[in-house]
C-alpha cells in the first residue's frame, strides 16, 4: 500500500480508537463480557458495511464533493439540511468531548512536569490552539502527525496490555452481572466508538476517489479498532474485579474513575505514565480525525477558499463553538452518547437512503456495488431508527445512563 493508503488507514483507526475506547469499560461493567463481545462484533460489521455504502455512492460523484452536496443531489434540499445538522451536531459534540478530555489530561500532566498548577481551562485552550493549528494547515499535516501519534498510541496500548493481561482472571470475566436494561443503554456508547464516518468525505478526497484503495482503507482501518477493543475489554474487565470497579465508579465516575481503577490494579509509576499518555494520545488522534472532517465540511458549506485567509476563517468556525462548550458545558460520556443520534443519521440512515437512490438512478450500472441488496439496506435503516430510539429513551430517563 502506498503512503496515502497507509496514512488513511491510520486516520480511520486513529479516529476510532479514542475517547470511545476509554468509555467502553464504563458501559461493559454492567452488561457482562460475553454480551460486550457480541455487541462489538455486530456493530463493527454494521459500521464497516455502511462505510462501503458511502464508497459506492462516491464513485458516481466528484471525490472532492462534501456529503451535504451529495445528499442534496439525491435527497433534495431537505436531505441536505438534515445531513448538515446531523453532521454538525455529531462532529461538534465529539470535538467538544475530545477537547474537554484532552484539556483536562494536559493540564494535570503539564502541572506535574513544570511544578506549577495549570487550570483545566488553560489546558483546554492550549490543546485547542495546538490541535486547531495542525488541522488548519491541511490534511497532509494531519496525516503526518497522526501517524506519529497513532504509532505512539499503539506502543502505549501494547505496553498497557502486556502489563495488565497477567492480572486477568477468568472469574472476573465470567462472573460479571448482566443488567439487561443497561444492554440497550450501552449500544449508543459502543456504536459511537466505531463512528469514523464523519471523516469519510475527507479520506475520499485525499485518495482522489480510488474505490479499490478506499475499500481496503475502511475495512482494515475499522478492523484494527475491533481487535484493540476486544483486547482492551479483556485487559480491563478481566484485571479489575467487578466489585472494585463499581466501588471506584461510585466515588469517581467517568474517565477519571476508569483510570483510577486501572492504576489501583497495577500500581507502578510506569503504568501510571503509560495510562496517562495513552489516554492523551487516544483523545488527540480522535480529535484530529473528527476535527478534520468538520473543518472540510464547514469549508465546503461556507465556500471558504483554500488560501491562508480562508483556512483561518474555517478554523474559527470549526474550533470556536466546541471550545466554548468545553469551557462551560463539559460532559465526557454524555457527549459521546448524544452524538449517537447524529451518527445514526449519518452512518446508517443516510448511506442506506443514498445507495437506494443511486441504484435506482444508475439502473444496474456495471460498477462497484456492496453486496446485500434491498434487504440489507432495510436492515441498516431499521438499525438506525433503533439506535435513535434508544438514545431518546435514555435522554428522557426511560433507560439508565451508563458511565
Amino acid at each position: 500500500m502506498k503512503n496515502r493508503t497507509i496514512g488513511s488507514v491510520f486516520i480511520v483507526a486513529g479516529t476510532t480508537i479514542g475517547a470511545g475506547m476509554l468509555a467502553m469499560p464504563l458501559a461493559a461493567v454492567g452488561i457482562g463480557f460475553s454480551t460486550m463481545m457480541l455487541l462489538l462484533v455486530g456493530l463493527w460489521l454494521l459500521m464497516s458495511y455502511t462505510a462501503l455504502l458511502l464508497v459506492e455512492v462516491y464513485q458516481y460523484n466528484d471525490p472532492h464533493t462534501g456529503l451535504g452536496s451529495i445528499a442534496k443531489r439525491y435527497l433534495g434540499v431537505g436531505g441536505q439540511v438534515i445531513t448538515g445538522l446531523a453532521l454538525l451536531l455529531l462532529m461538534y459534540a465529539l470535538t467538544t468531548a475530545y477537547i474537554s478530555g484532552a484539556g483536562e489530561l494536559l493540564s494535570s500532566t503539564l502541572s506535574s512536569w513544570i511544578g506549577h498548577e495549570l487550570s483545566v481551562t488553560q489546558g483546554i485552550i492550549i490543546f485547542t490552539v495546538i490541535g486547531g493549528a495542525v488541522v488548519g494547515i491541511g490534511t497532509t499535516s494531519v496525516d503526518m502527525i497522526n501517524r506519529l501519534l497513532f504509532t505512539a498510541k499503539v506502543f502505549f496500548l501494547i505496553f498497557m496490555l502486556i502489563v495488565m493481561l497477567p492480572h486477568v482472571e477468568s472469574v472476573n470475566l465470567t462472573s460479571m452481572p448482566v443488567a439487561y436494561g443497561l444492554i440497550l443503554s450501552a449500544i449508543p456508547v459502543i456504536f459511537t466508538s466505531f463512528g469514523f464516518h464523519g471523516s469519510v468525505p475527507s479520506i475520499v478526497s485525499y485518495m482522489n476517489g480510488d474505490i479499490k484503495k478506499l475499500r481496503i482503507i475502511f475495512i482494515i482501518g475499522s478492523a484494527i479498532p475491533l481487535v484493540a477493543y476486544i483486547l482492551w475489554q479483556i485487559a480491563t474487565l478481566g484485571a479489575i474485579p467487578t466489585n472494585t470497579f463499581m466501588g471506584i465508579m461510585a466515588q469517581q465516575s467517568g474517565l477519571n474513575g476508569l483510570l483510577t481503577a486501572i492504576r489501583d490494579v497495577v500500581a507502578t509509576p510506569r503504568v501510571n505514565i503509560a495510562v496517562n499518555l495513552f489516554a492523551a494520545l487516544a483523545l488527540a488522534t480522535s480529535f484530529l480525525g473528527v476535527a478534520l472532517g468538520l473543518f472540510d465540511y464547514l469549508a465546503d458549506l461556507f465556500k471558504r477558499s483554500n488560501r491562508a485567509t480562508g483556512r483561518i476563517q474555517s478554523s474559527l468556525l470549526t474550533f470556536a463553538p466546541p471550545l466554548l462548550c468545553a469551557l462551560y458545558f463539559p460532559n465526557f460520556v454524555q457527549a459521546l452518547a448524544y452524538a449517537a443520534i447524529a451518527l445514526s443519521i449519518l452512518a446508517l440512515l443516510l448511506p442506506a437512503l443514498l445507495v437506494w437512490k443511486v441504484r435506482q438512478e444508475q439502473n444496474g450500472a456495471d460498477k462497484y456495488k456492496v453486496k446485500g441488496g434491498k434487504g440489507a439496506l432495510g436492515i441498516v435503516f431499521i438499525c438506525g431508527l433503533v439506535v435513535i430510539g434508544i438514545q431518546i429513551a435514555i435522554t428522557f430517563g426511560l433507560l439508565p445512563q451508563v458511565g
